[in-house]
C-alpha cells in the first residue's frame, strides 16, 4: 500500500508543491518516495512496500514512443492471471509487482483495465500518447482517492491533507458539507467531499482528465440476478469464494497477521489463513480493566476475552494481546481526527489506531474481517421489525440530531433525500416480494454507506502506521453472489449471518461458529466517560462549533445516551465526536 498524489496545472506550480503534497501522506508510504515530472503534468509516491521491493519502484515509466507513468495504491490479487493474458497479448514484463500489471492493463486496454482487476487500488496514469491522466478507484471503495477540478488545474491525493498543500484550495464548506457532517456523519455520502473545493471519486468509478476537461463513469455496479442454487449448494459455494478470496490476500513478501476478536468474522479469516501460514500472528484489542467495568448489552452480549483464547487454542497461532489504556484513546481523538481529515467515529477511531501502530511492531500486513455484517446481514436492523424504518436505519432518528442545533439546517430532509438517491441506484428487483426488495435495498445502503464508513476508518487508522490491511469479504465476486442469495437463506436458522455459519460449518468449533454477534470492542471505563467530559467541556469553553449547535442541548443530549450512529456511539462516544467536530474546525480552520 502507498499514498499517490499528483497534479496537472496551467499555473507554473513549484516542486515544493509536490513535495509538501507528498510529505502529507509519508505516513502511507514510510519506505521510499519518487517523483514524475513532465511539463506540466507532476506526479508523486510514498511506499509501503509488500510485493517485490526491487521490482516495485514508483512513479513506475512504460516507454514506447511516449511516456505512460502510474502511481498506485493498493494490491491486485489476480495479478498472475491478467500478467499471462497480457503476456499473450504480447506484453513483455521486466517485474515481479502488481504496478506493472496495473499500468499495462492501461496499455493494452485503457478505461476498461479497471474490469479486469482483482483487488483494492486507487491509481492515476499519465497517457503522454494522448496528454491524458486517468484514475481508477476499486469497486467499493476500500483505497481513498479525492481530487480537485477548476478551470487552471487538476489535482489528486489519497488523502484530504494532500490536496489541501495545493495552492487556492480552501478549507471553506457550504450547507451541504454541514448536512454531510451533521446528517450523515460520522459516514458520508460517496464522491462529497466534505470541503467546497474537494470532490471523491466514487468507488468502482474511473476519471479522464483531457483537453481541460474532465469525464467520469462507473465501471462496476451490483446486479440483480435469479438465484438457482439450493441451501446446501449455496454454502457451498459460499464457502469456495470465501476461500479463494481468502488464501489469494496471504500473497506477500513482507510478515503477514490476521485480526482475531473470537467473533465469527476474523475466527473465519483466522482458521482458514492458519491452514496456509504456520505458526500465524493474530492479533485481539482488550482495554485495561475490561473486565472489570464490562457492561452486557443487546447489542454487545459478551467480551471477546474468552473466545479470542479458545480460537487462539483451536487454530494454535502466535497470538498476540493488545491491551490499550482507555484514557490514551481519549488523548488519542485528535490525532485520529486528523488523520482522518474530518471527524470520525470517536474512540472506535482513535482505539483501531493505537491498535494498528502495536501491530506493526509485528507485522506489516493484517487481513480483517470487515464487510462480512454489511453482506451477510449481521445488524439488528436486517431481522428486527422493530427497527424497520424509512431511512438509513443506523440514524433512525434524526430528531435527536436536529434538536442541537442553533442554526437553519433541515437535517431530516437532506438524509431523506440522500436515502432517496441511494434506493434509486439500488439494483431492479422485478419480483412483487416487498418484503425481499426492502432487505435488499438494506443490503444496498449498507454497501454503499455504512460499509464505506468503516472501510474509510480501517484504510486510515491502519495506513497512518504503515499497516496493510486487507478485507476477504470485500471481494466483489464473493459480493456480487452474496447479494443474490435469498433473504430466507441469509437468515438460515433464524441466525444472523445464518448462510456463513453453515458455510463454515467445517471450518469452526461449534461454539465459536454460533456465537452471537458482539461489535468492535469499546472501553467502559469510567475515567474515560470522565475524561472526555472534560475534554469536551473545555473544549466548548470558546468553541466555533457553539456558532452551529447550543450547547446545553448537546449535554442534555449525552446524558439520555440515545445513539447517535449505529449500535456504537452513544454517550461517551458522541461526547467524544462533538471534541472531534469541534477540533476540526479549528484545526482546519473550516470557515462556512
Amino acid at each position: 500500500m502507498c499514498g499517490i498524489v499528483g497534479f496537472s496545472s496551467k499555473n507554473k506550480i513549484g516542486n515544493e508543491v509536490l513535495y509538501r503534497m507528498m510529505d502529507k501522506i509519508k505516513h502511507r508510504g514510510p519506505d521510499s518516495e519518487g517523483i514524475y515530472i513532465n511539463k506540466g503534468v507532476k506526479f508523486g509516491h510514498r511506499r509501503l512496500i509488500v510485493v517485490d521491493p526491487e521490482g516495485g519502484i514508483q512513479p513506475m515509466i512504460y516507454r514506447q514512443n511516449k511516456d505512460f507513468v502510474i502511481v498506485y495504491n493498493g494490491e491486485i490479487y489476480n495479478t498472475d492471471e491478467v500478467r499471462k493474458k497480457l503476456i499473450e497479448l504480447g506484453e513483455i514484463f521486466e517485474t515481479d509487482s502488481d504496478t506493472e500489471v496495473v499500468l499495462k492493463s492501461y496499455v493494452q486496454w485503457e478505461n476498461e483495465c479497471p474490469k479486469y482487476l482483482n483487488g483494492i487500488f486507487a491509481f492515476a496514469i499519465f497517457d503522454e500518447s494522448q496528454n491524458k491522466i486517468f484514475i481508477a478507484r476499486d469497486r467499493f471503495g476500500v483505497k481513498p482517492l479525492f481530487y480537485h477540478y477548476d478551470e487552471n488545474n487538476f489535482v489528486f491525493a489519497s488523502e484530504i491533507k494532500s490536496l489541501l498543500e495545493f495552492p487556492g484550495i480552501s478549507t471553506k464548506i457550504d450547507k451541504v458539507g454541514l448536512c454531510e457532517i451533521l446528517a450523515i456523519g460520522p459516514a458520508r455520502t460517496f464522491g462529497n467531499g466534505i470541503f467546497n473545493d474537494i470532490d471523491e471519486l466514487e468507488p468502482a468509478h474511473i476519471l479522464e482528465f483531457k483537453d481541460s476537461i474532465l469525464k467520469k463513469e462507473s465501471y462496476f455496479e451490483l446486479k440483480y440476478e435469479p438465484h438457482t442454487e439450493n441451501l446446501n449448494e449455496t454454502a457451498e459455494h459460499v464457502y469456495y469464494l470465501l476461500r479463494c478470496a481468502i488464501k489469494k490476500q496471504l500473497i506477500s513478501d513482507v510478515p503477514i497477521g490476521t485480526f482475531l476478536s473470537g467473533g465469527l468474522d476474523s475466527s473465519i479469516i483466522s482458521a482458514i489463513a492458519a491452514k496456509e501460514i504456520e505458526n500465524l500472528d493474530t492479533f485481539s484489542l482488550s482495554f485495561k480493566d475490561n473486565e472489570k467495568y464490562f457492561s452486557k448489552s443487546i447489542f454487545q452480549p459478551d467480551s471477546d476475552d474468552e473466545w479470542v483464547k479458545k480460537m487462539q487454542e483451536f487454530i494454535k497461532s502466535n497470538h498476540h494481546e493488545i491491551i490499550l489504556d482507555s484514557l490514551d484513546t481519549a488523548y488519542a481523538l485528535e490525532k485520529s481526527m486528523q488523520i482522518r481529515d474530518l471527524p470520525g467515529m470517536a474512540d472506535i477511531d482513535s482505539s483501531m489506531l493505537l491498535f494498528c501502530q502495536q501491530i506493526k511492531k509485528y507485522v506489516t500486513v493484517a487481513l480483517s474481517g470487515e464487510c462480512a455484517d454489511e453482506i451477510f446481514g449481521g445488524y439488528p436492523w436486517f431481522y428486527r421489525e422493530d427497527l424497520k424504518t424509512d431511512g438509513f436505519p443506523w440514524t433512525r432518528d434524526l430528531s435527536i440530531r436536529q434538536s442541537i442545533l442553533k442554526i437553519d439546517l433541515d437535517l431530516e430532509s437532506y438524509s431523506h433525500q440522500k436515502y432517496l438517491e441511494a434506493l434509486k441506484k439500488s439494483p431492479h428487483f422485478p419480483l412483487n416480494d416487498q418484503d425481499e426488495k426492502y432487505i435488499r435495498d438494506m443490503f444496498y445502503l449498507n454497501v454503499t454507506y455504512f460499509m464505506g464508513n468503516l472501510l474509510e476508518r480501517k484504510d486510515r487508522m491502519s495506513m497512518a502506521n504503515g499497516l496493510e490491511v486487507r478485507v476477504p469479504f470485500c471481494d466483489h465476486e464473493l459480493i456480487q453472489y452474496v447479494y443474490n442469495i435469498p433473504w430466507s437463506m441469509k437468515f438460515y436458522n433464524n441466525r444472523e449471518k445464518g448462510i456463513l455459519r453453515l458455510a463454515m460449518k467445517n471450518v469452526l468449533s461449534e461454539e465459536i461458529l454460533q456465537r452471537k454477534k458482539s461489535p468492535y470492542p469499546k472501553t467502559y471505563h469510567p475515567e474515560y466517560t470522565k475524561l472526555v467530559c472534560k475534554m469536551l467541556e473545555d473544549e466548548l469553553k470558546d468553541s466555533p462549533l457553539l456558532d452551529i449547535i447550543n450547547k446545553e442541548k448537546l449535554f442534555e443530549l449525552v446524558q439520555t445516551k440515545k445513539p447517535w450512529y449505529g449500535q456504537l456511539m452513544s454517550g461517551p462516544q458522541l461526547m467524544g465526536y462533538f471534541f472531534q467536530l469541534s477540533r476540526w474546525m479549528r484545526d482546519y480552520n473550516i470557515s462556512i
